[in-house]
């Protein structure tokens, strides 16, 4: 059993992905296992499955599922580690120093550490505080910055960088699949949860990566008014997940008025009804109830 499990679940992401592993396989810390959780369709299926054969290390698995999803591939993950930690990885990220590793799992000495999140250095997000944080308003907008030098406590984690103790994991469960789309927010709600169970979420800057945004493959969608209705529903779905009555009043006054701005800025009326009608739909698949199971467990 390995001390760490390293896992990055891949869509199309080519040779991004292919460089973001070798990183991985060449760091100084050596007791980790490293699962690939494949969704790419079939030619870039066929691309990944040569690279990873091509590198021959024993401690690479790789998988590949036909559902895609990206809280459905961590679960994929979950159902296979034996470990006593795991770190979740974007597959379109430069690790900054070798120690990366080592300092994810530093950070596990003291034992109420549930969660870790390192440094994520956007390419094309920026902070949009100014403190260290990745959590909601009580409006629904995300806030986040894991750009700080110092560490600290946080709320919830980033699934670009963001590590747990399979403690925590296990105690509450699998990633929830009615997050759905471009995912947003399944990482918020995830990390939430090891928090409410009782443990503590660390922020540390040491544990730094690039993060590239690539603009195709993975979650991204490429249409602005798609992107913006995943949005809605994948907040509205949080927000009456954890946050009940009272959240969704806040949250539906937040998100009306996003909506109306952007109806003006995209010249668009019909934009305030399709978005409205998105919350909708999470209100409704939290009524539905979560899928967070994990199999075998």
């Amino acid at each position: 059993m390995p001390e760490l499990s390293v896992v990055i679940p891949t869509l199309n992401r080519g040779r991004l992905f292919h460089d973001s592993a070798r990183q991985v396989l060449s760091q100084v810390f050596g007791d980790f296992d490293l699962w690939v959780i494949d969704q790419s369709d079939p030619v870039e299926r066929a691309a990944n499955e040569a690279v990873v054969a091509g590198l021959g290390d024993a401690r690479l698995r790789y998988i590949h599922v036909s559902q895609k999803g990206l809280p459905n591939a961590r679960n994929e993950a979950l159902s296979r580690i034996d470990c006593r930690l795991v770190l979740f990885l974007d597959d379109d990220v430069i690790l900054m120093h070798d120690d990366f590793l080592a300092t994810h799992v530093s950070m596990f000495q003291h034992p109420r550490v549930g969660g870790v999140s390192g440094r994520i250095v956007e390419r094309s997000v920026r902070p949009n505080v100014d403190y260290v944080a990745a959590h909601l308003s009580p409006g629904g907008r995300t806030l986040t910055n894991l750009w700080g030098n110092e560490p600290g406590e946080l709320l919830g984690l980033k699934g670009a960088n963001m590590s747990y103790r399979m403690d925590a994991v296990r105690k509450v469960g699998g990633f929830d699949r009615q997050y759905t789309g471009t995912a947003l927010l399944e990482d918020t709600d995830y990390s939430w949860r090891v928090h409410r169970a009782g443990w503590s979420l660390r922020y540390e800057p040491r544990a730094e990566l690039i993060h590239l945004s690539a603009p195709n493959g993975g979650v991204r969608v490429e249409d602005a008014l798609r992107g913006e209705r995943w949005r809605f529903r994948s907040t509205a779905y949080f927000v009456a997940k954890h946050r009940g009555k009272g959240g969704l009043a806040r949250f539906w006054a937040t998100f009306g008025a996003i909506a109306a701005r952007r109806a003006l800025e995209w010249r668009d009326p019909s934009a305030v009804r399709k978005l409205l009608a998105a919350a909708v739909e999470g209100v409704q698949a939290h009524a539905v109830g979560a899928d967070e199971a994990v199999r075998g467990w």
